[in-house]
């Protein structure tokens, strides 16, 4: 998780927060409508700290959901006279309508280890589109 403007490594990059404890992680809703890898937001914050300068890091210590997706296509072709034809062609995009948040967006909103306890976590972007449908229709001669 990035700790804003924090340099713990080198003056030039900001730095990442270690892990000093194994939190309890997943996707929890909280009552507010946000969505967290932490299903208590503000207690997950004692398990991670800012390394001091020139401090090593563990890196990729979280991880998400993962990503799972199912694309179909349908299509027909009616052939009539010699050289002709017309296909109809139907294809869905997400067709379980999956929801799979993005692990590398989460926490993002969060600038420090002590400013807004409460976005510690949070997912701030998705993996995934919502189900999308497109029809086509196509004449051949």
């Amino acid at each position: 998780m990035d700790v804003g403007q924090n340099w713990p490594t080198d003056w030039q990059y900001t730095g990442m927060t270690q892990m000093i404890a194994k939190p309890k992680t997943g996707t929890y809703k909280h009552s507010n409508g946000a969505v967290t890898i932490f299903p208590d937001p503000v207690a997950a914050q004692n398990d991670f700290i800012i390394p001091f300068p020139g401090g090593s890091i563990s890196r990729n210590a979280l991880r998400g959901p993962g990503y799972a997706g199912l694309d179909m296509g349908l299509s027909k072709r009616w052939r009539f006279m010699e050289s002709q034809s017309i296909q109809f062609k139907w294809d869905v995009f997400n067709v379980l309508n999956l929801v799979r948040f993005n692990a590398q967006g989460v926490g993002t909103a969060v600038t420090s280890l002590n400013q807004s306890p409460n976005e510690f976590g949070t997912y701030c972007s998705l993996l995934t589109q919502s189900r999308v449908m497109q029809f086509a229709l196509r004449y051949e001669f």
